[in-house]
């Protein structure tokens, strides 16, 4: 049997591979590499077995070929009327219950008749290092208007700004281009089916070259966060994982009590949208963060290890930290 992780080559964000960590690590290996954008490439391949978390929209061939055995765990659907239809209502039937990440998922799901739950996001399970805390205060893909109205200027004046777009904005040009040229050619690439099946070599090597570096990009924000005394941020996929790593996090974004992407996670983090309002927050001493993330991260856990333990026939292992104590010094 196989175990595949997914693959994001139309994505710039490696919050994407924040979760693909957060899946990988709790499979006993990772045998092939899954676009999550071109399932059906797979079509008549040897079966694999994918955690489908994270997010997905419309895509050609939906849905996936039977050759892709999935776990759909905190599976959002980022356009709820065209992936979560009537139609695939038997393949979905045969993989339900199906683990939403977000509110509105869930309810297209129950609106069709498929049963489903609220899972919250797997990331929520993520593990790191037990190093010491520093004294760093990590923005995040802040919004600028709404940090510099809602942030007192000491704070300000202290942080670090750290980016999940990849390549990363502090890169030097030469590195910023080549990258940039990697990823216009892999698109190219993947545009049409002939092209991949043409170049099969090169898609494969450019794929994975990406994927091992935005993953180590991954692991460097994560080691960082999980150090940092107070991480602000935009980004759902930054203020989970810090829940999971026991970092004070602020979630700062506007609008996001309305944006369906937060609807459900919003709750567990502390959040602030509006500047004329003051954050009940101790900027020096942050508190912990709110623990209701806790119950949702061991019902992840439980469910990925039991459907490891159904593939395997065995126990599966444990998950591993998912990030290395030295890795921080490359970001520094």
């Amino acid at each position: 049997m196989r175990f595949g992780a997914l693959t994001y080559a139309y994505s710039t964000n490696v919050g994407d591979e924040i979760q693909t960590l957060a899946a990988s690590h709790f499979l006993p290996r990772v045998d092939t590499l899954i676009e999550r954008d071109r399932l059906h490439w797979y079509r008549d391949e040897p079966p694999v077995f994918v955690i489908f978390n994270g997010w997905f929209t419309h895509q050609p061939f939906w849905p996936p070929p039977d050759s892709i055995r999935p776990l759909f765990i905190s599976f959002h659907a980022a356009k709820p009327e065209m992936l979560v239809d009537r139609k695939f209502i038997h393949y979905f039937r045969r993989h339900q219950p199906i683990g939403c990440r977000s509110l509105s998922t869930l309810e297209a799901f129950r609106a069709i008749g498929v049963r489903a739950y609220f899972s919250g996001c797997l990331t929520l399970t993520l593990r790191g290092t037990r190093q010491p805390r520093t004294d760093r205060v990590l923005a995040v893909d802040v919004e600028q208007d709404l940090y510099a109205a809602s942030v007192p200027s000491h704070v300000r004046k202290v942080a670090i700004h750290l980016s999940h777009e990849f390549p990363p904005p502090d890169a030097n040009l030469l590195s910023r281009a080549n990258w940039r040229a990697l990823y216009l050619a892999q698109r190219g690439i993947y545009k049409y089916g002939y092209g991949r099946r043409l170049l099969a070599n090169a898609c494969t090597s450019l794929n994975a070259a990406r994927h091992r570096s935005r993953l180590s990009r991954a692991r460097k924000l994560l080691a960082l966060y999980s150090e940092a005394r107070l991480v602000i941020t935009s980004r759902l996929h930054c203020a989970l994982p810090c829940l999971a790593l026991g970092t004070p996090v602020l979630l700062l974004r506007r609008g996001v009590e309305s944006d369906p992407r937060f609807a459900g996670l919003r709750d567990l983090v502390r959040y602030h949208s509006e500047p004329s309002r003051p954050i009940k927050i101790d900027w020096r001493e942050p508190g912990p963060n709110p623990d209701a993330y806790v119950t949702y991260a061991k019902a992840l856990r439980q469910t990925c290890e039991d459907w490891v333990r159904s593939v395997l026939g065995t126990a599966c292992r444990e998950p591993e930290a998912v990030v290395a104590a030295d890795s921080r010094a490359e970001l520094q």
